[in-house]
């Protein structure tokens, strides 16, 4: 064979397995399968009593968060409310955060790379916050908004989180993604996930408030993921992060959607849950 063809059977192999590679781990199908696999409805108290905290314990967050927790807190917490934590963890990440591709790999591996300015969408800011709250004592959960709009441009998902506060007795809805929190009539407290659902239903005017004044929003971008009549939000369960840091580090020979689907058929995978209305 002449070397010609030799180079060109070489690049056509390499090709073909980028192209495999690609759609194994980025291909919208396989997302759908997935999203159908591991959703369900479940009722509002049980997805009122879900607390992330319950599965993943301070000792099992790797250390690398402690070591950046004592940077977003090198002045001392102990004077700090629930909501201003929550606030300054979400302040700090985006502030120091620049964003770029979706990661989707172990909570170590993609707090590291967004630190170093290597990417992480709205999932990978959701999941990382999640183990920040559970260092602080705050009890939190992550959320997903799925859009089911007709529409290319505002189809889609995104995720928020919600923190546990003690000085309003309920649950805060925080986007650390795009720096916002929703409120109704009163400005001072902001709404819950299930509060913000029943507004939307009633169709009464939800306002959203910037909390970084570093950042800018976009009001149309907010209304085309929250306030739309076409997205549904769904709380993500049974999310075990050590068992999911465990087989994205040891399998990140594989494609995401491959490990993910391991650990499905192993019987420990996450959840969508949605609330039973909708």
């Amino acid at each position: 064979m002449s070397l010609e063809k030799t180079l060109e059977t070489q690049i056509h192999r390499i090709t073909m397995s980028k192209s495999l590679y690609w759609y194994l781990r980025r291909h919208p199908l396989l997302y759908k399968i997935r999203f159908r696999l591991v959703s369900k409805n479940s009722s509002i108290d049980s997805i009122e009593n879900f607390c992330y905290n319950d599965i993943n314990k301070k000792s099992n967050i790797p250390p690398l968060f402690f070591e950046i927790n004592n940077l977003i807190f090198k002045d001392s917490i102990d004077d700090l409310a629930d909501f201003e934590k929550a606030l300054k963890i979400a302040t700090w990440l985006k502030n120091n955060i620049k964003g770029g591709p979706g990661l989707g790999k172990s909570s170590t591996t993609a707090l590291s790379k967004m630190i170093k300015g290597e990417g992480g969408v709205c999932s990978d800011f959701s999941q990382i916050y999640n183990n920040f709250c559970v260092i602080n004592d705050l009890k939190v959960k992550e959320w997903g908004m799925k859009n089911l709009s007709n529409d290319s441009t505002v189809s889609g998902g995104h995720s928020f989180n919600e923190v546990y506060c003690k000085e309003f007795q309920k649950w805060i809805m925080i986007d650390t993604a795009k720096s916002i929190v929703f409120h109704y009539v009163d400005k001072n407290i902001p709404l819950s996930t299930f509060e913000f659902i029943q507004l939307k239903k009633d169709n009464k005017k939800i306002s959203p408030s910037n909390f970084n004044a570093t950042i800018s929003i976009c009001n149309d971008n907010i209304n085309n993921i929250f306030l739309t009549s076409s997205s549904l939000p769904f709380v993500i369960t049974n999310y075990n992060n050590k068992t999911y840091d465990y087989f994205l580090n040891k399998l990140d020979f594989f494609p995401e959607s491959i490990i993910h689907g391991i650990v499905f058929l192993m019987g420990k995978s996450y959840v969508f849950e949605f609330p039973q209305n909708d």
